[in-house]
């Protein structure tokens, strides 16, 4: 499999009009080298595992969301009370990169 680029982001995401290109280069540049920084990737031209894609993918689709909740909260209202909830790093994310993640000593 290829490393992700902005036309497979594009069908990955699927709502065509929710964000820009610019928006989505912005996130995969973002996102490709935090995953570098944590994980052992390969070079752009090289096959990726499915595994390290699909992580990526869910990278970029996590920053696009996420900027809509800069203080990284979720609040749910009702009559009977309010609910503030922060939202963490996505665990399926972690499963994906566990193989992948570089060891650091010291």
């Amino acid at each position: 499999m290829a490393a992700p680029d902005l036309t497979t982001l594009r069908a990955y995401l699927g709502d065509e009009g929710t964000w820009t290109g610019e928006e989505i280069g912005a996130a995969l540049l973002a996102e490709k080298a935090a995953q570098a920084a944590r994980c052992t990737v390969p070079p752009d031209g090289a096959e990726w595992p499915a595994d390290l894609a699909e992580a990526l993918c869910r990278r970029v689709h996590r920053n696009l969301v996420m900027r809509g909740l800069p203080l990284g909260l979720s609040t749910t209202m009702s009559e009977a009370t309010v609910s503030v909830t922060r939202i963490g790093m996505d665990n399926e994310i972690t499963r994906l990169e566990a193989p992948h993640r570089k060891l650091v000593v010291g």
